[in-house]
């Protein structure tokens, strides 16, 4: 009688407890599914979850036995069976595949998959597996390796001729001297620059030097061996390393080299040829790091040029003279800047309608002790090779803003001062917000102030610059692009400089145009442009009335030169501003 009671009630719980887990396994995330042991490649089982993602049930399967295994990738196919062969010797396993869904789409599954045994008797019982949808987020990954790898090759590799940029060439330098200190070997560095290669861009245009400076990069390459790295400094200078060599086998590759180039090459229909003056430098009798070998490969490619063009030459210490001067000249910098040996000169910038001075362009003299005036052509680039020009940089401003101040406060307010800025001083960082204190400590507001960038600054870490420009932007201060048209990059970037206020035409130019018709040529082309662009113009080395005149006709906006005046001081200045009041 008991048991006639208790039965329906054992049964209806069974079956509730059966229902209830339906139920969990139907609403779990996870595309649940069982398989037979003794036929594996069967599904028995799939939960609502596994139907929704791959859009089979149970019955398709009992139908198809082979269906699973049909619809794994073939790329995929041979991981996925010893996997599953894995399971049914008891391990449990994860593992990815491809798996073509019944709408014929594939998609990328994580399948978690563990074999259920009698735990009296050991019997295999059920595989139960589950399937998680990876598609999405491997997509992901691979869109984050491609990116990262274009972020890779952007930072390593030139943009124009696809050689290892300076960065990477430097990281092999530095392991071809780890391999070579412990191997006792020794390697070359080979500096090469190609001879009146601005020709080649002031007569035809960009569009040729950047095709021919491609040509060269492919021509230096085929006559390397796959040890060896050719890569491009800027310019039309580039740097080759040659593993395992000494002095024979350096000046081979550098006459095949120069022989190579010498070649005619052939870009877009115009015949064109270049010569290259080479200089090496052999590890490690002339250096035993990469500045330093770098330095004297340098050297060795002046004293080339020197001697001639199409020549390679030895880095020699007896060519330490210059070597030295340069020592000498690094030495009096580092005392001039503590001894406060700088002053400033500012040269101005006059209206073309009004003949008014409208800026001035502060420039840096050094009262030497013993040399008198310093111009600094003859110390900026040892200043930025010797990182004192961060200081004398930060200097410059802080005396240019000065000197705004004082003539605020003595009633000339209507002008901007132009100072330049250094590439290093860029990627030193806090440029902004050294220029932001200068700023607020002198009282002067950033409207008064204009930053000069060269093109190769432009180019360089283009996004950084881009920021500090914004930054500098928001407190009002003007930029211009110094020396244009005298780099190697391509036109295209000042499109990509919307900040940009001013466009300085190079004295090279202007200085041409009373001799050459292609000057006028380009000069008038520069200031159309630069107009098209909505771009003030500013011609610099003015110094004739027959320049001035041509200025005037193209519709220069600006001119600075020995015409009007040359660099004068603060006082000169002044005096110069009262006269025009």
């Amino acid at each position: 009688m008991l048991n006639t009671y208790v039965q329906p009630l054992v049964v209806n719980y069974l079956e509730n407890k059966i229902l209830r887990l339906e139920h969990l396994l139907s609403a779990a995330p996870l595309a649940i599914y069982t398989r037979s042991p003794f036929n594996p490649f069967s599904i028995t089982f799939v939960s609502t979850s596994f139907k929704e993602l791959s859009g089979y049930d149970a019955d398709d399967f009992l139908d198809s036995p082979t269906l699973w295994l049909d619809n794994v990738h073939p790329e995929d196919k041979e991981d996925a069976l010893n996997n599953l062969h894995r399971v049914l010797l008891g391990e449990p396993i994860i593992y990815k595949y491809r798996f073509k869904t019944k709408n014929g789409e594939w998609k990328w599954l994580r399948d978690r998959a563990k074999l259920i045994s009698d735990k009296t008797t050991g019997i295999a019982l059920e595989i139960i597996g589950g399937w998680t949808d990876m598609t999405e987020l491997i997509k992901a990954e691979n869109a984050l390796v491609k990116s990262q790898e274009k972020i890779h090759r952007l930072a390593h590799y030139d943009s124009l001729t696809q050689l290892p940029n300076r960065v990477l060439i430097n990281e092999h330098i530095e392991q071809e001297i780890y391999f070579s200190f412990r191997e006792t070997r020794h390697f070359a560095l080979l500096f090469l620059d190609l001879d009146d290669f601005k020709l080649v861009n002031d007569s035809l245009g960009h569009h040729y030097g950047d095709g021919l400076l491609r040509q060269v990069a492919q021509r230096l390459e085929s006559n390397l061996r796959d040890v060896d790295m050719a890569g491009r400094l800027g310019g039309d200078e580039f740097l080759v390393i040659l593993s395992s060599t000494h002095i024979d086998g350096a000046a081979k590759v550098a006459q095949k080299i120069i022989n190579s180039l010498q070649e005619p090459f052939n870009v877009d229909g115009k015949v064109l040829s270049i010569q290259t003056s080479i200089g090496i430098s052999i590890y490690p009798e002339n250096g035993r790091d990469s500045n330093m070998l770098t330095r004297h490969a340098d050297i060795a490619m002046y004293h080339a040029k020197n001697k001639g063009r199409g020549l390679f030459s030895f880095f020699d210490f007896n060519m330490n003279a210059h070597l030295e001067n340069r020592l000498a000249t690094e030495r009096d910098l580092r005392e001039a800047v503590h001894e406060k040996q700088f002053l400033l000169h500012y040269q101005p910038q006059v209206d073309l309608l009004t003949r008014k001075i409208i800026g001035v362009e502060a420039l840096i003299r050094w009262q030497h002790p013993k040399r008198g005036t310093v111009s600094p052509v003859d110390f900026i680039a040892i200043a930025e090779d010797c990182g004192l020009i961060n200081t004398i940089g930060e200097w410059v401003l802080q005396q240019a803003c000065e000197d705004i101040k004082r003539w605020e406060m003595a009633g000339f307010s209507g002008f901007k001062v132009a100072v330049n800025l250094s590439l290093r001083q860029l990627q030193a960082g806090k440029l902004f917000e050294k220029i932001s204190a200068i700023l607020q400590q002198t009282g002067v507001e950033g409207g008064r102030l204009e930053l000069e960038l060269t093109e190769s600054v432009m180019m360089e870490n283009h996004a950084e610059t881009v920021h500090f420009m914004t930054q500098c932007k928001d407190l009002g201060i003007h930029f211009s692009i110094d020396d244009f048209g005298t780099g190697y990059s391509s036109l295209s970037y000042l499109t990509k400089l919307p900040l940009l206020d001013i466009l300085k035409i190079d004295r090279s130019f202007v200085q041409e145009i009373s001799i050459h018709s292609d000057a006028k040529t380009i000069v008038s082309a520069i200031v159309n442009m630069a107009k098209s662009l909505r771009l003030n113009v500013i011609a610099e080395g003015v110094e004739t009335l027959e320049q001035l005149n041509y200025l005037t006709e193209c519709g220069c906006d600006t001119v600075q030169g020995f015409h009007f005046s040359r660099p004068v001081n603060y006082d000169d200045v002044t005096k110069l501003l009262t006269k025009q009041t």
